[in-house]
């Protein structure tokens, strides 16, 4: 009987994990600002500049956010990465002030969600 339960509570713990959500993000930016952040989306959009890239990066229900990387990162459009930074309120991309904004240190590619609208 209790073997049971405790199995239900570790997968209800696995299942919520410890990373922030793109809405979290999106709700209460300021909440969030120059601390470490990181959560799982896809690449909705690339737009490169001469030292960084601008990336939009997606939840499985579309909500977006901003992530600005030095370079080029090893994804495309439609992948799945896990990104880790900072959330700053402005940065400079190119010639453009952008709000909001996470400035990568890590960019890793993940594979999609199994259970993509979920929650």
């Amino acid at each position: 009987m209790r073997v049971p339960r405790l199995l239900a509570i570790i997968g209800l713990l696995a299942l919520v994990g410890c990373s922030e959500t793109i809405p979290q993000l999106n709700e209460r930016p300021a909440k969030f600002y120059e601390k470490a952040v990181s959560f799982t989306g896809r690449v909705a959009r690339i737009q490169e500049f001469p030292s960084e890239t601008l990336l939009e990066v997606a939840d499985a229900n579309e909500r977006r956010i901003l992530v600005r990387a030095q370079g080029r990162p090893d994804a495309a459009t439609g992948d799945w990465v896990k990104v880790r930074g900072v959330l700053v309120p402005e940065a400079r991309v190119g010639e453009t002030s952008v709000y909001d904004v996470v400035a990568a240190e890590e960019i890793l590619p993940v594979r999609p969600p199994f259970f993509r609208n979920l929650f």
